[in-house]
């Protein structure tokens, strides 16, 4: 039951039913699903979603660059080409883990106060 509801929540689908949406806008969460009308609004993931993504990121990211600047320091459109590529993932990581998030609290019935 959570791994199906963090996968479903990852797809950006509601937890309880898998077809209505969990998110309303990039990283807004749904108060209520629309299809299922499962109430969504206690589990609020506040900036857990953030603090993943960053982690993540950060431990594929750095040791790339890294490595990159100690290997070839005269050509810095290679780490352009990272930052840029770390940023993208960023931004497509971002609301696949806020609805991973509400997945898991939802799957664990942690509403917040």
């Amino acid at each position: 039951m959570l791994l199906r509801a963090v996968g479903r929540g990852f797809l950006g689908h509601c937890p309880a039913c898998g077809r209505g949406a969990v998110l309303t806008g990039y990283i807004k969460p749904a108060a209520r699903c629309l299809v299922c009308g499962e109430n969504l609004a206690p589990y609020q993931t506040a900036d857990f979603a953030p603090y993943l993504v960053t982690f993540t990121i950060g431990l594929i990211f750095t040791p790339l660059i890294v490595v990159m600047a100690l290997r070839d320091p005269q050509s810095p459109w290679i780490l352009y080409a990272f930052m840029a590529g770390a940023l993208i993932s960023a931004l497509v990581l971002l609301p696949r883990a806020k609805g991973a998030a509400i997945g898991i609290l939802w799957a664990l019935d942690v509403a917040t106060p």
